[in-house]
């Protein structure tokens, strides 16, 4: 079996190609690097979300009571907590009015009546 021919040789590449191949593989080193670190900080924030969701023991320290005053008169008609606020909605001689207080403190935070046009 005979070695290559000079056809099956590749013809040395011109020098500016060269650089240009040589900057193309780096650039193509940097989005490598770039995406395989991106895709690193996907996972690790999915595992961490995943382990911190398991835990469902109540925060640390004495559980708080509180008194809240409901400052408009009126019937309540409905109630939502969210993690440090209460929401009330009252249907008083106003109209529909919404009080909303921090739950731990018990202070009114905000009021806002409801107008039927």
């Amino acid at each position: 079996m005979a070695g290559p021919t000079d056809e099956d040789r590749e013809a040395p590449l011109d020098p500016a190609i060269a650089r240009v191949q040589a900057r193309l593989r780096t650039m193509m080193l940097i989005a490598g690097g770039t995406l395989g670190i991106g895709l690193l900080a996907v996972f690790v924030a999915i595992a961490f979300r995943v382990a911190k969701s398991g835990s469902d023991t109540p925060p640390a320290g004495t559980p708080f009571q509180t008194l809240v005053e409901v400052v408009t008169p009126g019937t309540i008609v409905s109630t939502d907590v969210a993690p440090d606020r209460l929401s009330l909605t009252i249907d008083g001689p106003e109209g529909k009015v919404i009080e909303i207080h921090h739950l731990p403190s018990g202070k009114l935070i905000g009021r806002a009546v409801l107008l039927a046009k």
